[in-house]
């Protein structure tokens, strides 16, 4: 039964990021940690989240804004990751559950007041200011592979158009999850059980990202991530409460 349930939670995770370009892996941690151990799940998710941020990324290559990406998003993101991968690797799991359960409901109430600020334009972050955000997106990355909130937060002043807010955003998980994987595999985190778990798990990615395809372009988006961001909020306090 927990199978079929996280079955359902990947679909609906990655409905949202193939439309929106973010959030797969938050909510899928954020509700599979009832299921299964954070530290076995993380890793079947950073490989399906690479598997899907792939197929964006080749459908959208010609909408991904490079400058942004590699001269800001990329550089300082890619500077916090480590840290946040040591991090990940020397506390227990319990710790890691609090502080992804704060962090999930520090992030949806941000997200949320993003949300009703939008009617109004949303100036580009200070360089400063910027890189600080991005330099903790990375840590978060490397912690739970799912710093997307806060690098969304920088992008979304910088990106304004739909298709290449969620290229770029691909692209940029496509790499940190690479360099993910990578280690994963050099610690040994990788197993012929743990492949096939994520291979067990592939239909409802498909069926996820042809979810969120018709979504992306059919849909509202501010009113899906409103139900989104409300959903992840009242995840977050049941985690903290436990």
């Amino acid at each position: 039964m927990k199978f079929w349930i996280l079955c359902f939670i990947i679909l609906f995770a990655q409905a949202l990021e193939t439309t929106t370009g973010f959030g797969s892996t938050v909510i899928s941690l954020g509700l599979g940690v009832y299921l299964y151990p954070i530290k076995e799940l993380i890793v079947v998710l950073v490989i399906l989240g690479w598997l899907q941020c792939l197929y964006i990324v080749v459908r959208g290559f010609k909408c991904i804004a490079w400058r942004v990406l590699l001269t800001r998003i990329l550089l300082f993101a890619g500077i916090g990751m480590p840290i946040g991968i040591w991090f990940f690797e020397h506390f227990g799991a319990s710790q890691l559950k609090f502080f992804f359960g704060l962090f999930i409901v520090v992030i949806a109430v941000s997200q949320l007041y993003l949300l009703y600020r939008k009617n109004g334009e949303l100036k580009p972050l200070p360089l400063v200011a910027g890189a600080i955000v991005l330099l903790l997106g990375g840590f978060i990355h490397g912690i739970f592979a799912s710093g997307g909130p806060l690098i969304v937060y920088y992008a979304s002043r910088e990106l304004k158009d739909k298709s290449c807010f969620r290229a770029t955003l691909s692209a940029l998980w496509l790499v940190l999850n690479s360099f993910l994987i990578g280690n994963y595999y050099i610690r040994g985190q990788i197993q012929a059980h743990t492949l096939e778990f994520t291979a067990s798990l592939l239909p409802a990615l498909i069926i996820g990202i042809l979810i969120g395809e018709f979504l992306h372009y059919k849909v509202n988006e501010r009113l899906f991530r409103f139900v989104v961001y409300i959903v992840l909020f009242f995840t977050g306090i049941v985690i903290l409460a436990r």
